[in-house]
């Protein structure tokens, strides 16, 4: 089974004929902790109607630690922010709508920002296996990124993975 090792956001896309919606759970692990410590979860939910993309509205709990800008403040700027990121996940193609996502920044010393993207398969919900990574780098502080597929069980050679560079410049708007 998949758990968090880290600081990061999980995206899922749910479709049933009832409804339709992106799960995000925002994890923070509280500073000092150590690997096999559980992070904080907030959960919020981007309801959304797959004929009408400007029809969505974002469900959380109005006492959640929504506060992702670096404001201070849990307010209109936060649920901005988790919106763009829900719809960027809601519209790229370049991950199939049957798998999850999880986002995190990676310390890298120099320059360069990096972000991994870790692929999940969610046959069984209650427990995500790991599928592959995607590591998104950028040079200019953000302005682009590369994102490139690494497989090591099957092949050294990296892949491109165009279409995510969107939810990765949302992802990294987020002060975790």
């Amino acid at each position: 089974m998949w758990n968090p090792a880290s600081t990061g956001v999980f995206l899922q896309r749910i479709e049933t004929p009832e409804s339709n919606k992106i799960v995000l759970k925002i994890l923070r692990k509280p500073s000092g902790a150590g690997y096999a410590d559980l992070a904080e979860e907030t959960v919020t939910v981007l309801n959304f109607n797959p004929n009408d993309t400007e029809e969505y509205s974002l469900q959380f709990d109005p006492w959640s630690d929504i506060n992702v800008v670096a404001d201070g403040s849990i307010d209109e700027k936060d649920i901005n922010v988790i919106t763009r990121l829900a719809l960027e996940f809601r519209d790229q193609t370049a991950i199939s709508s049957d798998s999850g996502v999880f986002l995190e920044v990676t310390p890298v010393e120099g320059k360069r920002l990096l972000v991994k993207v870790s692929v999940l398969d969610l046959e069984d919900v209650e427990q995500p296996e790991f599928n592959y990574v995607l590591n998104a780098t950028s040079f200019d502080k953000g302005e682009s990124f590369s994102v490139r597929r690494i497989n090591p069980h099957s092949d050294p050679a990296v892949k491109e993975t165009p279409g995510l560079e969107n939810l990765i410049k949302a992802f990294i708007k987020m002060r975790l």
